[in-house]
């Protein structure tokens, strides 16, 4: 996969299902309605419907929230593919306050994580596969379910969270100034050092003598943070001079408007928190079909 395999960390499926049931037990741990209402032997089926057009997502999940329960789930189309308004997404059958109860959070994964995959098919769409990647601004605790998302619809993962990967920052180069008592391109080179030989480091930059520095180090990726289309080209132009290979991601004000200007000026690819934070969800609804 090439340089793409650093910046395309795997999910943990195990941490999103017991993250899913966590959600089911903070909602309907008691259900003060059903337990009074409906009758303990009741048994329902009923069809998850979208109300809106998507590609789909949160099988994983919404799987987890209904096995929990004894509640059978038969799915009409697998995770990535296109859902239209109007289509049957899901059946499920079981014992009706189940159905009830798991209702709401395997339609709240659906629709968030539906949602995230839409605009991350559309992105990768528009900009090629993965040209564009997510960062660690995601919800709490849902951080490996919203980058299933992110890497079903095409789009990099970049880090699931602190230990999948190096990414020495501003702030870590501003301690090593401040305890060296060093120029930042100096703490650059030490930063850089500080691994072992081999290791892919990441380092963010926002000047060519960072960059330089960077490359010179042994840096396998450029983080250029907050410049202009202008600078970056020529951040991207003297990093490469040194080392053809490095990967140079653009970061900071990016949005998917200007994204592609970014990318023609030598980024590698791009990073946004747009891909999770700015997401409209899908719509869908359960529809009991009898009781």
């Amino acid at each position: 996969m090439g340089w793409q395999g650093n910046f395309l960390q795997e999910p943990n499926r195990v941490e999103a299902e017991k993250t899913a049931l966590q959600s089911l037990w903070e909602d309907a741990s008691h259900d003060i309605t059903s337990s009074r209402a409906i009758p303990p032997h009741l048994r329902c089926s009923g069809r998850i419907v979208a109300k809106s057009n998507f590609a789909l997502c949160g099988l994983l999940e919404a799987n987890a929230i209904f096995k929990s329960r004894l509640v059978k789930a038969s799915w009409r189309y697998k995770e990535g593919q296109r859902v239209k308004k109007g289509r049957v997404v899901c059946t499920v059958a079981g014992n009706c306050r189940a159905v009830l109860a798991c209702e709401r959070t395997a339609l709240n994964y659906l629709s968030l994580l539906s949602g995230i995959s839409t605009k991350c098919a559309s992105v990768s769409k528009m900009f090629g596969k993965w040209k564009i990647s997510a960062t660690r601004k995601t919800l709490p605790h849902l951080s490996d379910s919203e980058k299933r998302a992110v890497k079903i619809g095409g789009c990099l993962t970049h880090r699931m969270r602190l230990g999948d990967g190096i990414l020495v920052k501003d702030n870590h180069i501003a301690a090593i100034m401040n305890d060296r008592k060093v120029k930042r391109a100096e703490a650059v080179k030490i930063a850089v050092s500080s691994f072992e030989k081999g290791k892919f480091v990441e380092i963010e930059v926002s000047s060519v003598r960072d960059a330089v520095a960077a490359a010179e180090s042994g840096a396998g990726a450029i983080l250029v943070d907050n410049v202009s289309p202008n600078l970056l080209r020529k951040i991207a132009r003297q990093a490469r001079k040194i080392n053809r290979k490095t990967v140079i991601e653009s970061s900071g004000g990016i949005s998917l408007k200007n994204a592609g200007k970014f990318l023609r000026a030598g980024a590698t690819f791009c990073s946004t928190s747009e891909l999770t934070m700015r997401i409209e969800p899908a719509n869908l609804s359960l529809e009991i079909d009898y009781f």
